[in-house]
């Protein structure tokens, strides 16, 4: 077995100390008369509310994708720069696509003539020079990019790489620029793409990421450049899951390859919407959204694609017509078979009766380490000339500790559980995994035969129940309501059904995936049933129907690798494992917690996990703390003047599904969240609240533009602890600030995961040619910023030379590539005789220890104990 490095390299960049690229470009605002004239047709539209604004998305991808020549194109049109393009950008066409646009997006139905009203001369070029890597230091040494560095250097980048030619194992890849997107991010479609051999079959690739991100303290931007994949079916789209309250939607990447326009606009690919909605006669097709499409079909002279016949046949649809259309598959989407009668996993089963005749796309998703570090060496050579170069190395720290550690927890400790169960199969899965998996002991209720206790290193005491209808998907009725109105109605007639809860209790509750109620054109009552549940006093924990194991109709070509139920039962060795994870998770939400043994320096420390959740302009921060002794409690805020006392976390799903904790939007909404979390913290301006030594890990993503400016990595400053509330403002002075001396026992740790947004870099072992090509453990990146990978799921078995970005090797489009994401960790404010080290290894330790699972977590416990609780949200 390869040796673990003690090297880690995230797969970002950064500049050289006095790198310039100096761009000449011309700059343009919108014409005030324009934009004036879009208003008042826009605002004359009876459906169109007088705050709204103008549908700009639409118009920035459209003039991003006719000339190439423009870089950039701000939504705000009206902002001071409007379009930023290269030398030879044509006013002409862009004032002919404002007008297309304006007829289509902006006042379809309006008698204005817009190619009339908009005359070219009035949109002016100025020319201005411009430093792409220009950039500022921030106060607390933070990097502050441009606007014009955020705005146009990843879609600079992209296209320099393009021109100048990328080769991967050996070979040259041509490419396109990929679609713009609204986070100034803009990404590089390696060509050609790849039509994968597996059953599914479509077309896959790669495509490369580029944007700007800081990391705190550090006075250099990072560029990031990051690999993943794109699908695309092949066969006839049967089925896109339907997300939301709306109809079912798909984005469609559009490609002229002559350009749209003319043979300029070939460079890139554009993303266009689509609806499979409702049209007159009650038949449902697949209509444009009304934007980009119906802006460009109008514009170009070209046959613009019909999204019904993309769908019905998406090969004809990517290799004939002027305008090539690719469906992007998301997760979920289903193609028809490509020939029902040959395949042989269609063929009739034992029973006699046929499998689905629906494919999920052939390839998987995801990059085997070796070509994310191949991608990020090959940019590096191309890249090196302009004074980009890669981001330092981080180093182990101290030595790689165990994979888990066992948290200690009262063995006394009894607890009650519900089983509703719709098949006897599911309940004797359950009551096998508790007796054969974890070693109870069985004890029947004699009095009650629905009730058995268990007893052994675990005390719980069982309750059988029926699920019946209650398991049933929520009907869709023919008059228009919501998807959220129906499953509020069914959480209320659930809640009725069951009753209350007459003590302390978790449920297991038998249930099919989402696919199940896809399939019956149903609405999946999963978040219907864990409210109704909560509210009852019951947490719930859901799990799939069990299987039983079938010996397989042939023999194993390795005998070593032959399947077998789990020992003493009918089933499947993982229908037992996921019946234990049901049981272990229904404990944990009744505290069943457990806390890890902790050095002497630390085991008295109380742990405290700060999540601020976002909902619809309402902000809900839940707070969990773990004392050294006793049970966790959980604390949500209140509008009153009293704050709400602490609670059992048992008892947050009940709290949080009855709507309590939200803090509505309005002019007090950051005041009253800001006296909530400085009372968590156990300090204000001129008191000590609190003086215990506590740890407080906050994660970052949810303070990202508001909340708690200080969080944000252009204001956090070590040991310079700013309480929520206060603003910064470059025009006015520092806000006051509070060091450790003024708030004795408190800490702050800042985490920051991938999300979204990919704020945080992937990271390998830069030595991977010599060393196991994945790595694990702490590693400093400086002397407060820290990055913790968690070792290796053993789920994760793709092969590590399961390459995807060899244009011979096909095969390997099989495999789900998964790679375990650094947690970015920043010990911001600390005690004096505290070691950033030592906190950052306990953000570590945190993430692997757990009752209720084996599996190491993306944040420490006490933020993952707040991002499941907000499940009942």
């Amino acid at each position: 077995m390869a040796k673990i490095s003690d090297r880690m390299q995230l797969t970002a960049f950064t500049l050289a100390p006095d790198a310039r690229w100096d761009v000449h470009c011309k700059v343009a605002s919108f014409p005030k008369p324009w934009l004036d004239l879009l208003t008042r047709e826009y605002h004359a539209r009876p459906e169109i509310k007088p705050g709204f604004s103008l549908p700009t998305r639409s118009l920035v991808g459209l003039l991003l994708g006719i000339d190439p020549a423009v870089i950039h194109v701000n939504w705000n049109l009206a902002g001071d720069r409007f379009i930023v393009a290269f030398a030879d950008v044509d006013p002409a066409i862009l004032t002919v696509a404002i007008g297309a646009w304006a007829s289509t997006a902006v006042a379809p139905g309006s008698t204005t003539d817009w190619w009339d009203a908009f005359d070219p001369d009035d949109l002016r070029f100025d020319d201005t020079p411009i430093n792409a890597f220009d950039h500022a230091q921030r106060p607390n040494g933070t990097a502050a990019p441009s606007e014009y560095m955020y705005d146009l250097l990843p879609t600079l980048l992209a296209q320099y790489v393009r021109e100048h030619g990328l080769h991967l194992v050996g070979k040259a890849r041509e490419s396109l620029l990929g679609p713009p997107s609204p986070n100034n991010h803009r990404s590089l479609v390696l060509l050609p793409f790849s039509e994968v051999p597996q059953t599914g079959g479509g077309l896959a690739t790669a495509k490369i990421g580029f944007h700007v991100e800081t990391i705190p303290h550090r006075g250099l931007p990072s560029i990031h450049a990051d690999l993943t994949s794109s699908r695309f079916p092949l066969q006839p789209v049967a089925y896109i899951p339907q997300r939301g309250d709306g109809p079912a939607g798909a984005t469609i990447l559009l490609h002229a390859p002559d350009g749209f326009l003319d043979e300029r606009g070939a460079h890139t690919l554009l993303a266009a919407k689509a609806q499979h909605r409702y049209v007159k006669g009650g038949q449902k097709t697949w209509q444009w959204t009304p934007g980009l499409a119906s802006t460009l079909g109008r514009l170009t002279h070209l046959t613009f694609p019909s999204p019904e016949k993309v769908f019905a046949d998406p090969r004809a649809a990517h290799e004939e017509g002027s305008i090539r259309a690719y469906i992007l598959y998301s997760e979920g989407t289903k193609s028809d078979a490509e020939d029902f009668d040959v395949l042989d996993q269609f063929k009739p089963n034992e029973d006699g009766k046929r499998k689905a005749r629906s494919l999920r796309h052939g390839a998987k998703t995801g990059f085997v380490p070796a070509d994310h570090m191949h991608v990020r060496e090959q940019l590096a050579n191309i890249l090196q000339p302009l004074g980009i170069q890669p981001l330092p190395e981080a180093r182990r720290v101290g030595t790689r500790t165990a994979r888990r550690i066992p948290p200690t927890h009262d063995t006394a400790e009894t607890y009650a559980l519900e089983l509703w169960t719709q098949s006897n199969d599911t309940r004797q899965a359950i009551l096998a995994a508790l007796q054969l998996h974890h070693g109870l002991e069985p004890h029947p209720d004699p009095a009650d035969p629905a009730t058995i206790r268990f007893t052994g290193d675990l005390n719980l005491t069982v309750h059988l129940r029926e699920v019946g209808a209650l398991g049933a998907g929520i009907e869709r009725p023919d008059k228009d309501r919501s998807v959220a109105t129906l499953r509020g109605s069914h959480a209320n007639h659930v809640q009725n059904q069951i009753g209350p809860a007459s003590q302390r209790v978790a449920a297991i509750f038998e249930l099919h995936g989402a696919d199940h109620f896809a399939r019956t054109r149903a609405i999946d009552p999963k978040p219907a049933l864990k409210k109704a549940f909560a509210r009852s006093g019951r947490r719930l924990q859901c799990m799939k129907p069990a299987i039983r194991f079938k010996p397989p109709t042939k023999p194993p070509a390795n005998p070593k690798k032959t399947p077998s139920p789990y020992p003493g039962t009918v089933f499947t060795k993982g229908t037992i494992h996921r019946a234990s994870a049901s049981v272990l998770d229904a404990l944990r939400q009744l505290g069943r917690l457990g806390r890890p043994p902790l050095d002497e320096v630390l085991a008295g420390m109380e742990l405290v996990g700060v999540w601020l959740h976002h909902l619809d302009g309402a902000c809900m921060p839940l707070v969990v703390r773990m004392p050294p002794e006793g049970e966790p409690t959980a604390h949500l805020a209140t509008t009153s003047a009293t704050p709400v006392p602490p609670m059992h976390y048992s008892d947050l799903p009940q709290a949080l599904a009855a709507g309590k904790g939200r803090i509505p939007a309005g002019k007090h909404q950051q005041a009253i969240l800001s006296r909530f979390l400085s009372n968590v913290l156990g300090v204000d301006e001129t008191s000590v609240i609190d003086e215990h030594d506590r740890a407080v890990f906050v994660k970052a993503y949810g303070f990202r533009k508001w909340g708690w400016n200080w969080i944000q990595d252009k204001n956090i400053a070590v040991n310079r602890l700013v309480l929520p509330g206060h603003t910064f403002d470059d025009d006015q002075p520092p806000p006051p600030f509070l060091t450790p001396q003024q708030c004795p026992g408190l800490r702050i740790i800042r985490v920051r995961d991938r999300n979204t947004t990919q704020e945080v870099a992937l990271g390998f072992p830069p030595d991977y040619d010599t060393h196991s090509p994945r790595g694990d453990g702490l590693y400093t990146f400086d002397d407060h910023v820290y990055y913790s990978i968690n070792p290796r799921a053993e789920q994760m078995q793709t092969p590590l030379t399961a390459t995807k970005i060899d244009l011979d090797v096909l095969a390997n489009h099989r495999f789900r590539a998964s790679n375990e994401t650094p947690l970015e960790i920043l010990p911001a404010f600390l005690q004096a005789t505290d070691t950033p080290d030592a906190f950052a290894d306990l953000t570590q330790l945190l993430r692997r220890s757990y009752l209720h699972t084996e599996q190491a977590t993306l944040h420490p416990a006490p933020i993952h104990l707040c991002k499941l609780a907000a499940e009942y949200l």
